[in-house]
């Protein structure tokens, strides 16, 4: 693997909550760059009512962005945040879903507390089976619609009886992702987490890669169009989007 991504700091904040926060992951060039390529999916996203994604009073989901703009495809695998994600899950990785998400102002959240493995069977805390990351494309306030996770509660037995709240601001420990416009955060897939109640005038934009193993299904809706397999060049990007060979990675230790 390339040389080592994550600082002991970093390492150990990760395994102790369960997320971890990249300020400035993306330059201010680089933003500029992935909003345009945002807007120019979203322009294609809503003039054609037929395409993927939810079109929601509180929540606007265009499905699969990488589909709709090479800049997009490109961040899957950003020079600052995809070594830190290989370095958790190992040379396995792979793409399981894409979004991009838009919540509009004074709306209510679109995904109360929840964790994103329902699977059956032994619990262990060390298994990740997948981490989630979120680039933030607008600035995040409080009370802006982010996300919020309960640090953590990664280690939580399956039926761990979380506190039952009707808001999900109300849920007592949790900490707000509230940043600015080019901060990246990812987080273990166990860890609980919602999306709070945009209570602002501002619309949140965010775009969120899903990262697991190459054993695993990429979710369905999600799998590559022929033109982004036609793209797929090299070992890394055959193997995020799906087609490699399963349980056996491409990738070594010294790539």
């Amino acid at each position: 693997m390339p040389k080592q991504a994550l600082s002991e700091e970093q390492r150990l904040f990760f395994e102790t909550n369960g997320y971890l926060v990249i300020p400035n992951a993306l330059s201010p060039e680089e933003l500029q760059r992935v909003r345009a390529a945002a807007d120019r999916a979203e322009a294609l996203w809503r003039a054609d009512p037929s395409r993927p994604g939810l079109r929601r009073e509180n929540l606007q989901q265009v499905q699969a962005p990488i589909e709709y703009d090479d800049v997009l495809l490109e961040l899957m695998t950003h020079p600052k945040v995809f070594p830190m994600v290989r370095e958790i899950l190992g040379n396995t990785i792979q793409m399981i879903d894409n979004d991009y998400f838009i919540s509009p102002p004074h709306t209510g959240s679109h995904a109360t507390w929840h964790h994103d493995v329902g699977m059956p069977g032994v619990y262990h805390p060390r298994s990740t089976l997948m981490v989630k990351v979120f680039y933030l494309l607008s600035d995040v306030p409080e009370g802006g619609g982010g996300t919020a996770l309960i640090p953590g509660s990664h280690r939580f037995p399956m039926d761990y009886p979380l506190p039952q709240v009707e808001d999900p601001d109300a849920m007592p420990g949790k900490v707000e992702m509230a940043y600015p416009a080019g901060t990246a955060y990812l987080f273990h897939c166990r860890i609980y987490h919602a999306a709070l109640n945009n209570r602002t005038d501002q619309t949140r934009r965010v775009l969120i890669y899903n990262y697991g193993h190459n054993w695993m299904r990429i979710w369905p809706g999600y799998e590559p169009s022929e033109r982004l397999r036609a793209k797929a060049s090299t070992p890394l990007l055959r193997q995020l989007l799906g087609l490699s060979d399963a349980y056996v990675s491409a990738l070594t230790d010294a790539d």
